[in-house]
């Protein structure tokens, strides 16, 4: 990280952003759904069995020797840092998507941003692997021009 933020971005770090871009916007879209806590200390959506052998088991506590509840704050704490990490990553992305110009290249760009494979990019429009290497490459240098 550079001054007030700013982010010094190459080529590389650019394709590793647009090849990962699908699984980082959903991990964020995942991390962004509460995960929220009642009063009795038992997870909301965890419902407690009425019937059956169910009942008879033990119920789960929510109490700091929980290892349930042990992971969930691991997986938030965690996951609070790399979500703004993610998000600076998927807002460079944006920013230069703009930047891309030609019917093919904003066509291979947005596949990608989908997580399509290079190989399902080529065979659905039709051209080899080598000329959409070659639209990707372009496609990187567009958004380099900022």
């Amino acid at each position: 990280m550079g001054k007030q933020g700013q982010i010094k971005v190459t080529k590389e770090d650019l394709l590793q952003w647009i090849e990962n871009y699908r699984w980082m916007v959903e991990t964020i879209e995942e991390a962004r759904q509460p995960v929220a806590k009642a009063d009795n200390n038992s997870y909301i959506g965890a419902k407690t069995a009425m019937y059956g052998i169910e009942a008879t088991l033990p119920k789960a506590s929510g109490g700091t020797s929980d290892p349930v509840y042990t992971e969930v704050q691991r997986r938030v704490y965690s996951l609070n840092y790399r979500i703004k990490e993610y998000e600076q990553k998927i807002a460079e992305v944006q920013k230069r998507i703009s930047l891309v110009h030609g019917d093919r290249e904003i066509e291979v760009l947005h596949r990608l941003l989908d997580g399509d494979s290079m190989r399902a990019i080529g065979k659905h429009m039709k051209l080899s692997s080598t000329t959409i290497f070659r639209v990707r490459s372009k496609i990187l240098s567009q958004m380099m021009l900022k």
